[in-house]
Order: C-alpha cells, then structure tokens, then sequence
C-alpha cells in the first residue's frame, strides 16, 4: 500500500538536513537555558565574549562532554564483551559465556574459568564471554539448542572474538550442579555427536578432564578440511598447525591417553596436508614426530584400531618424504607402517580403513619397485590396489575408487615401460580414464589434476613405443590440462611434475625450446631438499635438451668466415 502523502510530507521535512540542524541548535539552547551553563564559565570568558560566542563555547564544552561520555560506554561495552582482554592470535582460545541461573557476580562461571585454567595450563586462553545463550526458551528444546548454537558460532568467528569454542549452559538443582553445552567455531552442535564428548554434560561445578576430552574433539574438528585431499588446504591450515603446535608441547596434565592421542593426532594431520601441498619437508618431518607421540597414546593393546589409524596415517607422511629423497629407507618404513596397520585393522573390522591401508601400501610398493627396479615389488603394489578395489567399489565410495584406479595405472604404468609392447600401457590408460569419469575439475580439482598427470605420462610412454603424434598432443593437453589445477604456490610439486613430463614430451616431439621451457619452470619450485629425485630429473632432462640445441644453432647459425 503506498504511504500516506500527509505522512511522507512530514517525513520529508524532519529528514532535511536544515532541519536536523535547527533542531539540534534548539536542544543545546533548551539545555544552557535549564543547566544555565554560561553562568559556570570564568568572569574574564564572559567580559570578553558576546553572548553568541558565550553560547558556542557552552555548545562546544557540551559535545566533548557527550563524545566522552560516548567513548567511555564504548570502553564499558568493550569490558562487558571481553572482561579479560581480547584473544592472542595463535593460541587455542575457550570462551565462558554467561550461565543462565548464575548469581550477579557469575561466581560460578568464574569458577569454571579458574578450574579451566588450572586444568588445561597456559598452552590455552581461556576467556569470559559477554554473551548468555538460552537452550530451553520457546518451549522446543532442540530448536533452542540449535538457536543458541548458532547465535555461538557467529560470536566465535567474529573477527574481534575468534575463539576457538564457547561453553555455556545453566546452573541447575539449586546451584549444585552445571549443565554446560559446547558450541565449536567449525561445527554445529548436530554434527558434535561425531567426536568424543556429548553435545551437553551435567557435572559437579570443579571439573577439568570433561573440557579436556572437549578441547581434544575440537582439534579434530579444526584439522578436517585436511582429510579431503581433493581440495587446496594448505595455506588455511597453517594458522591451525601453529595454535596445536603450541598445545601439544604443552598438554595439560587433565588429559587422559585418548585425548592426547587425538590432540597430537590432529596436529598431525594438519602438518601432513601443509607439507604435502607446500612441499614443504619440515613439515612433514613434524608430522612423523607427532604421529609417533600418538603411538605412544593409542597402544595397540589399549586401542588396537586407533593404534592402525595412526600407523596408517604415520605411513603417509613417511612415503612423502621418501618419495622425495634419494635412498629407499622412509619408502621401507612407510611399507612397514602400513603392514603393521593391517595387522589390526583387518577387513573383518574395518573394511574401508583396511582398504586405505591397501591402496597407500601398494602406493609404497609401486615406489620402491621403480626405484630399487624390482618388477617383484611392483607386482606386488598392483594386488595390492585390487585388492583395494574389493572395498571400494564405485557405487558405495566413488572417490576412493578412482584414487585407487589412478595408482594401479600408475603401477603398471612403471611395468609397461620395462616390459616390451603396449598390453600394460593400455591396461594403465584404461584404469585412469575409468577415474576420471568420476573425478572431476569441479568437485576433486586436485585429484582431477593428478589423473591428468597419470594420462599424459601414459600417452607420452605409448607415443615413446611407436604409436602416432595424436597420442603425444593428447599428453601435452593433458599436461596443460593439469596445470589449471596447480601453480608454483600452490601444490607447488604437482606443479613441477607436470612441467617436468610435459617437457619430456615435448623434447620427443621435437619441441626443444618448449621443453627446456617447460624444465625450467619445474626448477624454478625443485631443489635438492624439497624432492631430490624429481630435481635431479629436471636438471638432467634441461642439460640434454640444451645439448641437442648446440648442433641445431650452429647450423641455423654457420660462422662466417673472412
């Protein structure tokens, strides 16, 4: 319905900038007339000045009043909001909200926040919240929950706040017990029942393991984007592996075996995902340290399928090292990793772990074959990705089933290379290109690109066996196709092998200046610590190609002679 013409008149008027003015002259006129401020001000200010002026001196002494009455609400707002100061970039942060039911002083959350701090140490900020969430206010106590979870998580990841959980709850029975709740940064309080502490606890008021085995859940909730390998995480996980770095080498003393498992176990993770997307080796190297303090935690006579998650896990983080150093030991390790795993988590208990356990063994396997030159180790790798492919077939976990399709092509890729004809390479192209009708640019852009790889150097190896130049243009394109997934910063490695294969294409095609173009840019990420065998590479595919350009220049340049 339009508005009333009366009604937009009158607005229209009390809107006008003149009019705003002129009222606000009326007010401070209204104001020296009630608190007679003129009459305050010194005898020389009032001989000297006329009454206009007396009357702006009062108005400008009556807005600095006002802009620092203003200031200080602010700074009591602010006090309210963050009672003992703003977060510390780099730590774990826990928020206290207010308790519903608490008494005026909250002596019960202040209770909780000294408890806390005894209990977890100084590794964690602990922080009272000038926030009070309500789980049970309109009647429909998930609802509710739900509500305040929300109202939670958007006062975690505002900038000013940035915490990493907020407790909260309310006081129960007469004061005797507390009923507290948990809100993460990272998830909302459906998806909590997946980790190690329920979604609400009623407890005595002086607790402290309870928030330990809390505080664990969170570090797992906090690494979880980097167990999707599909997607590039690095760069946000790095704030993450610093803020659990700091409570790993300072654990509290709460914490049972279970949670410094997990703690140390996510701080893991988060360094592997860094190291393998970064090439960044050190990190890697802390990865294997925190694994293996995790071991020390998840016993495999305690817990004996937390015990093979570990080893599995330890697995990876050794075969990316070893995949880039020069001897076989870490690629032995990561194998013998991976054996123990199996020794627990067996396809009777957990099929899809024992089937992740195959895949990266046959990975490993794969890797020692082609460097030790062993067809025994790379027969092997190839059982073990079928054997893989028993419990993760396409319809149930289709993903997985195209990782393991791309690392059996990559297995029999290495036999076809060794063995006469093309039987292995076919069967190799095969497997990549039933992968990539599952992984895609959009959904898994860098396994995607990693397929692209497999393909190329595929195509290029039967290109290199006799067949025609359509099968090295279909390498180079999917080598071009690759690096739109991959750049020098990001999975910096994927990057330089692709310009490295794309080069060695290229260089059989004839193409010699693209390919010490393309060698180049691979040297430009590799050096000897951060992939010793893929810079070698590089450095001797560019010393051969610039040789073969020597005779090609003098030729096209003959010296003249006098």
């Amino acid at each position: 319905m339009p508005p009333d013409p009366a009604t937009k008149r009158l607005a229209d008027i009390f809107l006008d900038p003149k009019t705003i003015a002129a009222l606000l002259a009326a007010a401070v006129s209204a104001a020296l007339t009630v608190f007679k401020l003129t009459e305050k001000l010194p005898d020389w200010i009032k001989q000297e000045a006329t009454p206009a002026e007396l009357a702006a001196i009062v108005a400008f002494l009556f807005w600095v009043a006002f802009a620092v009455l203003l200031t200080l609400l602010a700074r009591w707002r602010d006090r309210r909001k963050h009672p003992d100061g703003k977060p510390t970039p780099g730590r774990v942060v826990i928020y206290v909200a207010e308790l519903q039911g608490d008494d005026k002083l909250g002596s019960h959350r202040n209770h909780i926040v000294l408890t806390l701090r005894r209990q977890l140490g100084d590794a964690i900020q602990i922080l009272r919240a000038g926030i009070e969430l309500h789980a049970e206010e309109s009647g429909n106590p998930e609802n509710d929950a739900r509500s305040a979870n929300r109202k939670g998580q958007r006062y975690l990841n505002l900038s000013k706040h940035k915490g990493d959980l907020l407790v909260w709850g309310q006081i129960i029975q007469e004061s005797k017990l507390v009923e507290l709740r948990f809100t993460s940064s990272v998830h909302d309080a459906a998806e909590q029942k997946r980790f190690t502490f329920a979604e609400k606890m009623v407890l005595e008021s002086d607790f402290g393991p309870e928030m330990a085995a809390a505080l664990a859940a969170i570090a797992g909730q906090l690494v979880l984007s980097a167990k999707n390998p599909s997607v590039y995480v690095a760069d946000a996980l790095i704030p993450i592996a610093e803020k659990l770095r700091t409570l790993v080498a300072n654990l509290p003393a709460s914490m049972g075996p279970d949670e410094r498992g997990l703690l140390e176990r996510s701080y893991a993770v988060a360094e592997l995902a860094i190291g393998n997307q970064r090439g960044d080796s050190e990190a890697l190297e802390r990865a294997v340290a925190a694994y293996r303090d995790a071991l020390n935690e998840f016993t495999q006579d305690r817990v004996p399928l937390e015990w093979a998650r570990t080893q599995s896990n330890l697995g990876v983080a050794l075969f990316l090292i070893g995949e880039r150093e020069s001897g076989t030991e870490r690629l032995k390790a990561a194998a013998d990793a991976y054996r123990e795993a199996l020794k627990e988590g067996t396809r009777e208990k957990v099929p899809l772990l024992w089937a992740t356990t195959q895949n990266n063994l046959g990975t490993a396997l794969a890797r020692l074959g082609e460097r030790e030159r062993s067809r025994e180790q790379l027969e092997a790798a190839v059982v073990a990705h079928r054997e893989a492919l028993k419990e993760r077939p396409r319809e149930r976990v289709p993903v997985d089933w195209a990782v393991t399709q791309v690392n059996l092509g990559s297995a029999l890729l290495t036999i076809g290379r060794w063995e006469g004809g093309t039987g292995r390479l076919e069967t190799s192209l095969a497997a990549t290109r039933e992968a990539l009708k599952v992984l895609t640019r959009e959904d898994t852009p860098i396994l995607w690109a990693g397929a692209k790889i497999n393909l190329g150097t595929t195509l290029s190896a039967m290109f290199e066996r006799g067949g025609d130049t359509k099968q090295s243009e279909a390498a180079v394109a999917a080598f071009r196709e690759a690096l739109k997934e991959c750049s020098p910063n990001s999975v910096s490695l994927q990057w330089a092998t692709v310009q490295n294969n794309l080069g060695a294409t290229l260089e059989k095609m004839g193409k010699l200046e693209e390919a010490a173009e393309s060698y180049r840019s691979a040297l430009q990420v590799l050096t000897p610590e951060n992939h010793f065998q893929m810079f070698t590479s590089a450095s001797k595919n560019l010393a051969g190609v610039l040789k073969k350009r020597a005779p090609k220049e003098r030729t096209h340049n003959p010296t003249r002679t006098g």
